[in-house]
């Protein structure tokens, strides 16, 4: 078993991040968290869901914008991440064994930099507290030191504790399994968007999101992506 060191108290701070309470456990919660991470059975405790999302109004309204720096997948992390908050099970994480509930947690997103280390990591930090001209001006100022490779390794905690998010942009993917190792942090959802095409009059964009059962599904998921297209209605 992978014994990912406990997250030092700095980062449990950054995060705003806290105990779940047994009132936030009841009803499903108080079962399926467990269930799905008992680690005395073999199991894959995650749903990998692939849909096509209409962005057609999401793209016009970054279309509306002029911010520096500001790209379409900037723009969808940003309203990806402010409906999250809507969605408190996307903050659930489970460190060793217990519940906390990150208010405030990180994003990670992959940057392909080529050579012998062929990816990276940005570090997104308070998103959701973040305009979204600021957020695009940090975004836009971690790529490029990304690609300058001057970005260190995020740590193994970090990474795991993190919202991953990721762009595909030249794959007009029809499913895509986002890959897991079993950890002693869990929980924490993953996503990808793929390459935009037109259809029927409207823009489309794949997206793959990898969730855990212990406390997301199709369900919330559901839900997650109807706060997303009522951003822009």
């Amino acid at each position: 078993m992978n014994q990912t060191p406990p997250l030092p108290p700095d980062s449990l701070q950054a995060w705003s991040a806290r105990p779940l309470s047994s009132a936030e456990r009841e009803g499903y919660l108080d079962w399926a968290l467990d269930f799905f991470t008992d680690e005395t059975v073999a199991q894959d405790p995650f749903v990998d869901i692939t849909l096509q999302l209409d962005v057609t109004e999401a793209h016009a309204a970054y279309r509306a914008q002029s911010l520096a720096g500001l790209s379409f997948f900037s723009f969808l992390i940003w309203h990806l991440a402010q409906a999250m908050q809507g969605q408190p099970d996307f903050q659930l994480r489970r460190f060793h064994t217990e519940w906390w509930v990150l208010e405030n947690a990180p994003i990670v997103v992959p940057v392909a930099i080529g050579g012998a280390q062929r990816f990276t990591e940005l570090l997104l930090e308070n998103t959701t507290r973040l305009s979204l001209a600021d957020f695009a001006g940090h975004y836009r100022q971690q790529l490029d030191a990304a690609r300058r490779g001057e970005l260190p390794r995020l740590p193994e905690t970090t990474f795991l504790a993190a919202c991953f998010i990721g762009n595909l942009p030249q794959l007009r993917f029809s499913g895509l399994s986002l890959h897991w190792r079993q950890s002693r942090i869990q929980c924490q959802p993953g996503f990808y968007f793929g390459q935009r095409y037109e259809q029927g009059g409207r823009l489309l964009i794949p997206m793959a999101a990898k969730l855990h059962h212990a406390c997301t599904d199709p369900h919330v998921l559901n839900a997650l992506i109807t706060d997303f297209q009522q951003r822009f209605a």
